[in-house]
């Protein structure tokens, strides 16, 4: 009889089994896949920083990987660019991030909470999830293909997109206010970086149809994808995945720019639309954390957080379930609370961006420190406590529509201004 049995073993499901022993919980983690495995959102925000020292872990990544010192934004069409570095976020103390292989950082998480005790169990699937009145029971599948049940007091569904008990109760909705439907994706060698300590930052190229993503890691590989809108992909329908990323490339004065002398050294893969919520969080005996419960797109590298945030959170509602041995749903409503305060700002960000005022501040919003420092703390992940900026991001970015006319520069044209003009 465990106290926990999770489901998943990606960051929403590690930090969750870290924290639960750090609180002397029994915790059982049941992963599908063998670690490591390749996984997209490599691009981390800073203020993961402080979850990283909370689970012991800081001094290990610190050395690993390249630091991220900030966000870069260039316009394909005006030649525009700003960067936003997080040193002048309005909470201090946290100046960079990190790119990481997502293979090697999801096995350092998983590793880590083997090391505080918890019992990891690979290459396991959970096949069903049954609530009882006082225990849960989940039947797993093992590697030597042996079924099983184990008991606890209570489940985490930590499966990622597969979103296992959100799929099963009918809870999971899509969001119909993001306009992207495909991404394409692939490692090169060699791509053009930036010079010094920027080597590290991301870079977002925005064009009409989409972004691309350039995440430098340490040494010569870089993530590089491409994110089409929904208007862009139907207008090459048919198109493979490869002939849709090589043919972006070749439009494009900026990234060809950037990949002139690299090697791709992977295939391109494609994802597609993935912006989704769980209609609730929780239930008798259970909780959903990280992309279980919710997926934003990935444009402000906001995965990660989300994930170990909440696995946090549920950590913390759950020790309290324990104690209390009361497990019944509305107690954990407070957790789901928790986890909306940050992607509720992470998603109206997202939002505002495809709307286009976003669109044009990333570009031309040098000359208002303010309105940088709020969008770098956003970027930064300082979501999840209450602030008096964040009405800012509340009432919308339109307010400050006028900084997209910046003297001396070409104003962005919007997508739709583009689609009018062609017209």
């Amino acid at each position: 009889m465990y106290d926990v049995v999770i489901a998943g073993g990606g960051p929403a499901g590690s930090s969750a089994a870290s924290y639960l022993r750090l609180k002397n919980r029994r915790v059982l983690l049941l992963e599908r896949e063998r670690f490591p495995r390749f996984h997209l959102g490599e691009s981390l925000l800073p203020f993961g920083i402080d979850l990283f020292r909370e689970l012991g872990v800081f001094e290990e990544i610190d050395r690993r990987y390249i630091h991220k010192p900030g966000a870069r934004f260039l316009h394909e069409e005006s030649g525009a660019s700003f960067t936003f570095y997080f040193d002048r976020a309005i909470d201090p103390g946290r100046p960079y991030a990190y790119q990481v292989p997502r293979a090697d950082f999801d096995k350092l998480l998983l590793d880590n909470s083997g090391r505080l005790g918890a019992e990891v169990r690979q290459e396991t699937t959970v096949r069903k999830v049954i609530r009882h009145t006082d225990r849960v029971e989940v039947v797993a599948r093992g590697s030597d293909g042996t079924e099983y049940a184990v008991e606890a007091s209570m489940f985490v569904d930590a499966t990622g997109r597969d979103a296992l008990l959100a799929t099963e109760l009918g809870l999971k909705v899509p969001d119909g206010g993001i306009t992207t439907n495909v991404a394409c994706f692939t490692h090169f060698e060699n791509a053009l970086r930036q010079e010094g300590s920027d080597e590290g930052n991301f870079t977002g190229i925005l064009f009409d149809g989409g972004w691309w993503w350039f995440i430098p890691f340490k040494g010569n590989i870089t993530s590089v994808g491409v994110v089409f809108e929904k208007e862009y992909t139907m207008a090459r329908r048919g198109k493979t995945p490869q002939e849709l990323f090589e043919g972006a490339v070749a439009e494009q004065r900026e990234i060809k720019k950037i990949l002139a002398h690299a090697t791709r050294v992977r295939p391109i893969d494609t994802t597609g639309n993935w912006s989704y919520r769980s209609k609730c969080f929780h239930g008798d005996r259970y909780l959903i954390v990280g992309d279980a419960a919710a997926f934003i797109d990935p444009l402000f590298s906001t995965g990660v957080l989300m994930a170990m945030a909440g696995g946090k959170f549920a950590a913390e509602a759950i020790d309290t379930a324990l104690t209390a041995g009361d497990f019944r749903s509305d107690r954990f409503a407070d957790y789901q609370e928790r986890c909306l305060a940050g992607a509720d700002l992470f998603k109206k960000l997202v939002h505002e961006f495809y709307g286009e005022d976003l669109r044009r501040l990333l570009i031309h919003s040098g000359d208002n420190p303010t309105m940088v420092s709020i969008i770098v703390s956003l970027l930064a992940g300082d979501v999840y406590k209450k602030a008096v900026w964040q009405s800012a991001v509340s009432a919308g970015f339109s307010q400050f529509a006028d900084l997209s006319r910046v003297p001396g520069q070409r104003r962005v044209r919007t997508i739709r201004q583009n689609k009018d003009a062609a017209k």
